[in-house]
């Protein structure tokens, strides 16, 4: 008995550039598939029977609407223009630092590296991180207390590689060439973001390791 049932036959081997699109009723498409030594499990067979069927019953029923009731009504009441409230702002009218100290936000400052070494100076030591996975909980720390500072204090997001060497270099008991690995290390697994362009890089604290301390 033939299987009349319409199917379609893709396969597809990047590798071997072959791509094979087969459709029809399902012994023509078996038959060939066996030709072509493809049967089994190799590729993927899709009935294309009740999708037809499918779309067949759904033209006629959204027919049947139609004629039912042409003119498709939408619910609800009929749309009120009067009733939108207009919003006019002059262009360049708008205060852009009264609406962000509205919002609680602080003002962009340049952080003062000097101020920050003195604070550094001052300040307790901080307590190693916990994490197991921190190569240098003792560095970290101290990172993320000082990248604390230049994000909440001054709103900025980054600090050169020179002004970290400066501020925590000998604290963390790092050289240029240390600092830079211990950096790069941070920022390959997702703890900071390396931004290029100047003079040297800069790095960015990610959001949630920072949240962390």
């Amino acid at each position: 008995m033939t299987n009349s049932r319409r199917v379609r036959f893709r396969y597809r081997s990047p590798q071997d550039q072959v791509d094979i699109l087969l459709e029809g009723n399902e012994d023509f498409v078996n038959t060939v598939r066996s030709f072509l030594g493809i049967s089994g499990a190799m590729g993927f067979l899709r009935n294309l029977s009740d999708e037809n069927d499918h779309n067949t019953s759904e033209s006629f029923d959204n027919s049947q609407v139609k004629e039912s009731n042409p003119e498709m009504i939408l619910p609800g009441p009929p749309p009120d223009p009067s009733r939108i409230p207009s919003v006019v702002r002059t262009v360049g009218d708008l205060d852009l630092e009264d609406a962000v100290s509205g919002l609680g936000t602080s003002i962009q400052s340049d952080p003062d590296i000097s101020a920050l070494e003195e604070f550094v100076s001052e300040v307790e030591p901080p307590e190693p991180l916990s994490n197991p996975l921190s190569a240098d909980p003792h560095a970290e720390a101290w990172l993320q207390l000082i990248l604390t500072m230049v994000v909440r204090e001054h709103g900025h997001t980054s600090l050169s590689i020179s002004d970290i060497q400066r501020l925590i270099g000998e604290r963390v008991g790092k050289g240029e060439v240390e600092l830079k690995v211990f950096l790069d290390r941070l920022w390959r697994i997702g703890k900071l973001e390396r931004i290029h362009g100047g003079a040297e890089d800069h790095y960015s604290p990610n959001p949630s390791w920072l949240e962390s301390h």
